[in-house]
């Protein structure tokens, strides 16, 4: 009995912190984020494209390209570690192939990777 009700209040516990986690994030689909500095030499967090993928479909891969660019989110899945889709604020294509990327919003939102954009 004691170990049915032990699991039962852990099993509620993880669930309310995972909720108040969601809730901390907060994120609607048109907020604006910036896209910053990656974490290390490239982004970890962001699904940014691999070079010789964006060279193939006739883009220019030059990574200083979406640094500091205005991004608007325009999709988001997943409860545990929401994934974001997001395009540029100014409707231009990413590498002048990929009008939306991806990202995982707690990790890039962690590391400033995203960084929240001053007028929502």
């Amino acid at each position: 009995m004691k170990i049915i009700l032990f699991l039962l209040v852990a099993t509620l516990s993880m669930g309310y912190s995972s909720a108040q986690q969601k809730a901390d994030l907060d994120v609607k689909i048109g907020d604006k984020f910036v896209i910053s500095e990656p974490s290390s030499h490239e982004y970890q967090h962001i699904d940014v494209p691999r070079k010789n993928f964006i060279i193939k479909r006739g883009g220019i891969a030059d990574m200083k390209s979406i640094l500091n660019a205005v991004v608007v989110v325009t999709d988001i899945a997943g409860d545990q570690s929401p994934i974001i889709t997001f395009e540029r604020a100014n409707g231009m294509k990413f590498f002048r192939n990929y009008k939306t990327l991806t990202a995982d919003l707690q990790g890039a939102l962690d590391s400033n990777e995203l960084l929240a954009y001053g007028s929502n």
